[in-house]
């Protein structure tokens, strides 16, 4: 089913929440990341990163299920931005060496966009508060979700390293 839908992606540390804040002062829906809403959640309840992240698998379904559920409520045919798409899921599972849960296979199979922008990565790694991978993740990351989206039949447009003002003008051309 066609939507009206586009994803930000890349691997961590390459701009996806500083993108979708701008898109987001243009007028523009979005969703924040997932995994960081979860994250936010558990320090609002008075958790650790550490703690809410423990068992990581449970912390990837768990994120996965967000996303399932933004999408199934929202409207396909508003122009909307999504910091990671559902395929990123699959990605993160290939990355702990995990075999795909039939959650994550239909969750893939039942989830397109209209375009997905693969940022490049930016030359300064930056810990954050809910970032808990290193900075050679990245590019390991980044590889696995290029290839989740082609397996998706989605060829991810990369975004390059550019000032933020032209990394958003450069995706809103792209649309």
């Amino acid at each position: 089913m066609a939507n009206n839908w586009y994803v930000i992606t890349g691997g961590t540390s390459s701009g996806k929440s500083t993108i979708i804040a701008e898109l987001k002062k243009l007028g523009h829906t979005v969703f924040d990341e997932s995994a960081r809403v979860i994250i936010d959640a558990g320090l609002a309840a008075g958790k650790t990163v550490e703690q809410v992240r423990a068992d990581e698998r449970a912390f990837q379904e768990a994120v996965l299920q967000k996303k399932i559920d933004i999408e199934q409520a929202h409207d396909q045919s508003l122009l909307t931005f999504f910091d990671r798409g559902m395929h990123d899921t699959e990605a993160y599972f290939k990355h702990y060496g995990w075999e795909l849960s039939e959650a994550v296979k239909e969750a893939s199979r039942g989830s397109t966009y209209n375009k997905v922008f693969l940022l490049d990565q930016l030359p300064n790694f930056e810990k954050d508060y809910a970032r808990t991978e290193g900075e050679g993740f990245s590019d390991t990351i980044s590889k696995l979700l290029h290839e989740a989206y082609e397996a998706n039949g989605m060829k991810p447009i990369r975004v390059p390293v550019l000032p933020i003002p032209e990394r958003v003008k450069f995706i809103l051309d792209n649309l």
